[in-house]
């Protein structure tokens, strides 16, 4: 089940990048602490204090802000970041209750395996039944079947490769070795590179309302990360 959580979960993060700024695709993601506090309360009956509440609270203020429902801008996509985020926070929750003694070489390898396999599966279908020019301009990167490619884009592949597989082995295993909502306050680290890396390789800037957003759900992780650890110690 943990790599089914993961494997959508980075699906329809990756999927609605072409979509929508990096930032704000971000942020949907990074609603995981979020919705590893809502669902350790719901399915495994954790006690949640006011202070984690009005963290809840905050980020989904800082969710509205990013996603702007009432903008021009707004879609469907928008939501979808978000969906990831509640897909990884339960991924994040399964990891530590039940996958705390497994390798975490067997783990990634679960996850990359599983997501290799449902690219294929996915291209091979959109070889064989195309879909309408009209979803093609849309989302090129999303809806595109097999192509052909040159040398560049295997070297970068295989950068992109070997960056993400230390990545997932380190996340996993700091997920096994501390609760979940502490090892979760340390990916906010990401927030900040991709508006780094968006404004140097792009030029992309986010706007003030999804700065502000953006900041709004990293303080929602701050507080219920403090607030964990402040329960723990009582």
């Amino acid at each position: 089940m943990r790599t089914v959580f993961m494997v959508t979960s980075m699906l329809l993060y990756f999927g609605v990048m072409p979509m929508m700024p990096l930032t704000e695709a971000a942020a949907g993601l990074f609603t995981s602490p979020i919705f590893v506090l809502i669902f350790s309360a719901v399915f495994f009956k954790e006690r949640i204090g006011w202070r984690r509440i009005m963290a809840v609270i905050i980020g989904t203020c800082g969710v509205i802000m990013v996603l702007q429902p009432n903008s021009e801008s707004f879609s469907f996509y928008h939501f979808l970041p978000v969906l990831a985020g509640a897909c990884y926070a339960m991924g994040s929750i399964i990891t530590y209750r039940y996958l705390r003694d497994e390798s975490p070489l067997a783990i990634l390898m679960g996850f990359i395996v599983s997501i290799g396999l449902c690219g294929a599966i996915g291209s091979t279908a959109l070889t064989v039944f195309p879909v309408s020019n009209e979803l093609l301009n849309q989302a090129p990167f999303l809806f595109k079947g097999w192509q052909s490619v040159d040398g560049l884009f295997w070297l970068l592949m295989a950068v992109i490769a070997a960056g993400a597989s230390i990545s997932l082995s380190l996340m996993t295993r700091a997920y096994q070795l501390t609760k979940t909502s502490y090892a979760a306050i340390y990916e906010y680290a990401y927030l900040i590179s991709v508006g780094l890396f968006g404004w140097l390789f792009w030029g992309v800037v986010p706007g003030i309302i999804s700065v502000l957003g953006t900041t709004l759900i990293t303080l929602a992780g701050v507080v219920i990360v403090l607030a964990q650890q402040q329960n723990s110690e009582e």
